[in-house]
């Protein structure tokens, strides 16, 4: 049996490769249907997510995609549904408003163009560096991981910003993705006018003001005009008006990069409902130098009792939150705050409904954390790709892959007119596509781990045995295993990958067979290992060649090609180092016999 040790090596590994590919949990049964996008404002808006699994429709079970449809198929009125284990009661007068498809059964991470889903192009405003978008990506996928967004992709191509995900919402892209995030609260201050005079106390500095006609001012030996900006003790100020008994102004205390902490425990989080909604609020800790201004602009302000509520506040004050220069929310400031350093506002929100509430509490939470994007971003396009043409997409390419295999087989055949020669090299390009799928796959580092193991006490009996040495395939005996403990989406690039690497296969293969059948026209006669190790000369040659011309593709290009890439490069390794053995002991021996 250990004669044929790189024949065993290899369907070790397929069937590590199968068991990486198909063996999956099911914790809602294997029946049933994945939602795979909820359309917005419709039925199951807010109630269902992408993802869940149903399995149950009015109490029937659902098998798959073709039971779900003809049970669906012009429903209306009372249905229940049961999705990830919980019941869910809705009444239907025009469709449930959401996409589904088929549990996956497998371990692979298909691309969008496969499953379905969306997929948003955004494209910065104005000149952007490297750099800059380096910041934009990392801070979209930063927004993204704190928003609890899963199966998300972020993409730059060419100067265009690439969203993927499987059911994005546009408001998610409205208002989280896509704002730019500049953070800034800024203060109501009022000075009171007497005999065309005022004066601005910042902490213990007192600014005179001249009040001239037409409303303008002179302030620091400056004319300032209504709406007019200017500057003191580093404070940002923009005049607003005057009532005729005040001159008011608001002055900038925070901006984003004095945001140092978003806190969402209970404690200093929340949503409360109120008379005809709901107020949220989250506590920001703030900067000593957003404190300290918080401090110069609320000083010397009087105070004021609140006749309803019976609180002080100061007189005509308050603190106006910005983002994107959209005020998103203003608060009064309590007396006891005034001239005092306040290191930790609370800020506040209120919508009609508890869902909105919370979204907005939790977008707003999420754009403070991972802070501004430098550039501004515009949507250009947003397209919904039905998990139906993925579908079908992968049934054309099954069907596509065995006529090729077929044709290929016949072909070979005629060339050796030898069925030992032709089976084995369509049976080692199938299982090509299983390592490789296999490589691929996702949440298999078990399984690869028990190959690996595998691997090394097979090669370790082996070499017990003194067997013949074979480095290469020793290295790759430990090497793939080690590659599957990584994984890569498999998109159309991918799959254009996998069969340019059943190419490359096939042919080598061919030089394989055709070294190893030759003989006539040569000075001396030459070993059947003699003759395979010279075929192994030009395949380890031709396999550098596609390597090396892969590399730059993983790093240099734009990253939807990494994939292809990959795929190219795992392809080359399996082979070279563990397939073209094993068909080369094939057809070793069956030149012997």
């Amino acid at each position: 049996m250990l004669k044929y040790w790189r024949i065993w090596l290899l369907l070790i590994i397929v069937l590590g490769a199968v068991f990486a590919i198909g063996f999956k949990m099911y914790p809602y049964g294997r029946n049933g249907v994945e939602i795979a996008y909820v359309i917005p404002n419709s039925t199951a808006w807010k109630s269902l997510e992408q993802g869940m699994l149903i399995t149950h429709i009015n109490g029937e079970e659902i098998k798959d995609l073709s039971d779900w449809e003809s049970k669906t198929k012009d429903l209306t009125g009372p249905v229940t549904l049961l999705a990830n284990g919980e019941k869910f009661r809705f009444n239907i007068t025009n469709g449930l408003g959401i996409d589904v498809r088929n549990i996956e059964r497998l371990n692979l991470d298909f691309g969008l163009d496969i499953k379905g889903g969306t997929r948003i192009i955004l494209e910065p405003k104005g000149n952007v560096t490297d750099d800059e978008m380096e910041q934009v990506l990392a801070t979209l996928q930063t927004r993204a991981n704190l928003y609890g967004l899963k199966e998300i992709h972020f993409r730059s191509l060419g100067g265009l910003i690439q969203i993927e995900a499987a059911g994005l919402e546009t408001g998610v892209v409205k208002d989280l993705l896509s704002r730019k995030g500049n953070f800034m609260a800024k203060i109501t201050k009022p000075c009171e006018i007497k005999n065309n005079k005022s004066t601005m106390q910042l902490g213990e500095d007192k600014y005179p003001i001249d009040v001239l006609p037409g409303n303008s001012i002179r302030l620091n030996n400056s004319i300032i005009e209504p709406n007019g900006s200017f500057t003191l003790k580093d404070i940002e100020f923009q005049y607003l008006n005057s009532t005729g008994t005040d001159l008011m102004f608001l002055g900038t205390s925070y901006h984003g990069k004095d945001i140092e902490l978003v806190y969402s425990d209970p404690q200093r989080s929340g949503i409360m409902p109120t008379g005809n909604g709901y107020r949220f609020y989250f506590v920001v800790s703030v900067s000593q130098e957003g404190a300290r201004r918080f401090a110069d602009i609320t000083s010397g302000i009087p105070q004021r009792m609140d006749l309803v509520s019976g609180d002080y506040y100061l007189k005509d004050s308050e603190i106006i939150l910005y983002l994107d220069n959209e005020p998103v929310s203003s608060l009064r400031i309590s007396a006891n705050l005034g001239g005092v350093p306040y290191t930790s506002p609370q800020i506040e929100g209120w919508r009609e409904r508890e869902e909105d509430a919370i979204k907005e509490k939790l977008e707003l939470q999420t754009i403070l954390r991972a802070g501004a994007i430098p550039v501004s971003l515009e949507t250009v396009s947003m397209d919904i790709i039905s998990p139906t043409l993925g579908a079908g997409f992968i049934g054309s390419t099954i069907q596509a892959a065995l006529l090729a295999g077929v044709v290929v087989f016949f072909i070979v055949f005629i060339r050796y007119r030898n069925v030992k020669i032709a089976l084995p090299m369509l049976l080692i390009a199938f299982s090509e596509v299983i390592i490789i799928l296999g490589i691929a796959a996702v949440n298999d580092a078990l399984i690869w781990g028990i190959v690996l193991i595998a691997d090394i006490v097979f090669i370790g009996l082996v070499w017990w045995k003194k067997h013949e040495i074979d480095m290469s395939t020793w290295i790759g005996a430990m090497l793939i295993p080690i590659l599957g403990f990584m994984s890569w989406t498999i998109d159309l690039l991918a799959i254009g990958g996998i069969i340019a690497v059943i190419g490359t296969g096939v042919d080598h293969q061919i030089i394989i067979a055709d070294e190893a059948l030759s003989g006539g026209g040569r000075k001396r006669i030459y070993t059947i290992k003699e003759k395979i190790k010279h075929a192994f000369f030009i395949i380890f040659g031709a396999s550098s060649t596609t390597i090396l011309a892969m590399l730059p593709l993983i790093v240099l290009v734009a990253e939807f090609v990494r994939g292809f890439a990959i795929t190219t490069i795992v392809g080359v390794l399996v082979g070279v180092l563990i397939t073209r053995p094993a068909y080369a002991k094939i057809v070793e021996t069956m030149m012997k016999e």
